[in-house]
């Protein structure tokens, strides 16, 4: 096996091959060549340059094109393990939370797209108040939409059995869901008391999803 300077002419995503022109042997265009699978048709366009391993036979698909090299890729170019996507969304007008089921927070909800199977990280920073003494105010993260309904733990609480009403607080919210299937989904922050009522003044969620 050797490596060999090559630049991509061609890729193809249904057979993850691609037609490759060896440096400085312009009419040895290689076709069918194998491409490593970390590796996505983002970073594979055509007049990539490339660097490829050869078998001594010759044998294109015994051949595998390993890595892109000479060029930066544009910021939100990634391989295929790596396919990321932030999604952010925020609230500032308040709102009162009196229902003792978790209910959706106008406005801090988010959707994503996951090329691949992958996962989801999830925050969120909210300040608010007790609107009335002894309660408990809680916040979390749910997957919500035609693929599943599910909450994702942990969330956050403020309050107790001992808690004033009135002083400002703040809480925050990490949630990670893992092996979600590739496809458009949506995350909601929903809250909910205890009794009583209280007040979310204002908040932003943060959204990040990769491939696995």
């Amino acid at each position: 096996m050797h490596i060999e300077r090559g630049i991509v002419r061609s890729f193809d995503t249904a057979t993850w091959r691609a037609s490759v022109e060896i440096a400085g042997a312009h009419t040895a265009l290689l076709t069918g060549v194998p491409v490593a699978g970390d590796l996505g048709p983002d970073l594979l366009v055509p007049g990539t340059r490339v660097w490829v391993c050869l078998s001594e036979e010759g044998n294109p698909a015994d051949a595998a094109v390993l890595v892109p090299y000479g060029t930066e890729p544009a910021p939100w170019v990634t391989s295929r393990l790596w396919k990321p996507s932030l999604e952010s969304a925020s609230r500032t007008s308040p709102l009162t939370c009196s229902t003792t089921s978790y209910e959706l927070v106008p406005g801090l909800g988010v959707s994503l797209t996951l090329e691949v199977p992958g996962n989801v990280l999830l925050a969120a920073t909210a300040c608010g108040y007790l609107a009335s003494a002894g309660i408990t105010y809680a916040l979390s993260f749910f997957h919500h939409d035609a693929h599943e309904v599910t909450e994702l733990a942990p969330g956050a609480e403020i309050g107790g059995t001992g808690a004033a009403a009135g002083p400002s607080c703040a809480l925050a919210v990490l949630a990670v869901q893992t092996g979600i299937a590739a496809g458009t989904h949506t995350f909601v922050l929903q809250h909910r008391v205890s009794a009583g009522s209280a007040v979310l003044t204002r908040g932003r969620v943060v959204a990040l999803a990769m491939a696995g």
